[in-house]
């Protein structure tokens, strides 16, 4: 028999602890129990799927929560995805629905373990919609909770979108813990008492921006995941965290976890962790990771799911620990020479503040080298720095001056993404 979701046994189990806190409401799991079922008896949906706008708001988890109470299958997307669904929901066509939409004719639904339908990030190419299971996600929830001593923190938090497979994970990981879910605002962003504890699940580019608005003191655990954990970043962490214990988590919408590191001390550089419980690497032709576990996705709308998984990133399994070099859409073709942007970045960081590296398309080269800098430093000086550290194919033929790197709507660095802006005008170099 296939396990499904079922918030009525999670919400049995933990009763009157508080389930959300958003803003000034809290909810306890059994008060959320009852405005899920409410939610989904005012609402007849005639369609198997049920498309939700994903969002930081008590509303929204409780529209997520109804549409399971109903038996449908909820889609998860942002704004940017509402506009593109008549495409993107092709393959369904006349099986989906918004959720204050009305459809005549009703289609039965069968129980199964989808947990929801998500948009992967893009940020290698065109978006593609996955399906993940509860099953897959629940192993995986054990593991966190191990791993990451979850044990110790009451609260859990993320700045990542609903839409987002990272903010959809810590939202139900949360939920089958039973924490207390902090739903992010611009005016709070954490508890504001000593006692309560509370484990932050974070892309650290966009942690970055948001490091000075944390207090730390009720800050147990700080997990980094979902884009590339720069040095400079680290050592910042490090310096303001105090006690507070760092992971980094490694893994993508598709595969779910792969592997993990703690990070109290120094990171060994490309090196995001020891694989988790369960998880085998496959051998192939290829340079780019390949998984088999037992957290990946169902597969593509539309399509089977497989029993491995091919990642976009080039990397190795070496002693037990797993290394990343780059993405395969990231790699630069430079005259001829295969760069990956990490070691131009890590001979920058070394004198400016902040560094993003892609390749644009040339002429001459193939792709010409960029650099997107935060620092006071002239060119010239940037320049003489570079000299002395990088090979001369190596060396960027541009620079362009930024307060702040910027990161796309996922909130993470997207290398490609960055090489369109440039390529549109929407960078200029200073």
């Amino acid at each position: 028999m296939v396990e499904c979701f079922d918030f009525e046994a999670i919400a049995a189990r933990y009763g009157d602890r508080i389930a959300i806190i958003s803003q000034k409401q809290k909810v306890t799991y059994r008060e959320l129990a009852e405005l899920a079922r409410k939610k989904s008896q005012k609402f007849h949906w005639n369609c198997p799927y049920v498309v939700l706008k994903g969002r930081q708001q008590l509303e929204f988890v409780v529209e997520f929560l109804a549409v399971h109470y109903a038996k449908r299958i909820p889609i998860v997307v942002n704004d940017f995805m509402m506009q593109h669904l008549e495409k993107t929901l092709e393959k369904i066509k006349g099986r989906w629905q918004l959720l204050g939409e009305k459809k005549e004719n009703r289609e039965q639904t069968t129980e199964n373990n989808v947990l929801f339908l998500g948009l992967t990030s893009g940020t290698t190419g065109l978006a593609k919609v996955y399906c993940r299971n509860w099953i897959s996600w629940k192993k995986g929830f054990v593991l966190c909770n191990e791993c990451f001593g979850l044990e110790s923190c009451e609260n859990i938090a993320t700045f990542s979108p609903m839409a987002t497979s990272l903010g959809m994970h810590t939202l139900l990981l949360s939920l089958y813990l039973g924490k207390t879910m902090y739903l992010i605002n611009k005016k709070n962003i954490f508890p504001d008492t000593d006692t309560s504890k509370t484990a932050i699940f974070a892309v650290p580019a966009f942690f970055e921006q948001k490091l000075s608005m944390v207090d730390w003191r009720n800050v147990n655990c700080l997990v980094l995941c979902g884009g590339i954990l720069a040095e400079n970043l680290l050592n910042k962490i490090q310096q303001q965290s105090g006690g507070t214990d760092v992971f980094e988590m490694y893994g993508s919408s598709e595969t779910s976890l792969i592997s993990w590191q703690k990070l109290n001390k120094e990171k060994k550089e490309n090196c995001v962790g020891k694989p988790f419980a369960q998880v085998q690497f496959v051998c192939n032709q290829s340079s780019l990771i390949e998984v088999k576990s037992p957290y990946l996705f169902s597969g593509y709308l539309g399509c089977k799911a497989k029993e491995t998984v091919v990642t976009s990133d080039i990397g190795e399994v070496k002693k037990g620990k797993v290394f990343i070099y780059s993405r395969q859409s990231e790699v630069i073709d430079h005259g001829g020479n295969k760069i990956f942007p990490s070691e131009i970045e890590k001979c920058l960081l070394r004198f400016v503040d902040e560094a993003v590296v892609f390749g644009v398309p040339d002429k001459k080269y193939g792709e010409r080298i960029v650099a997107l800098v935060v620092c006071e430093m002239t060119r010239k000086k940037i320049e003489q720095e570079a000299d002395k550290l990088l090979e001369k194919y190596k060396k960027p033929q541009e620079y362009i001056y930024v307060s702040k790197i910027p990161v796309g709507p996922n909130q993470k660095i997207s290398r490609l993404w960055l090489a369109q802006k440039y390529e549109r005008g929407d960078l200029d170099e200073i």
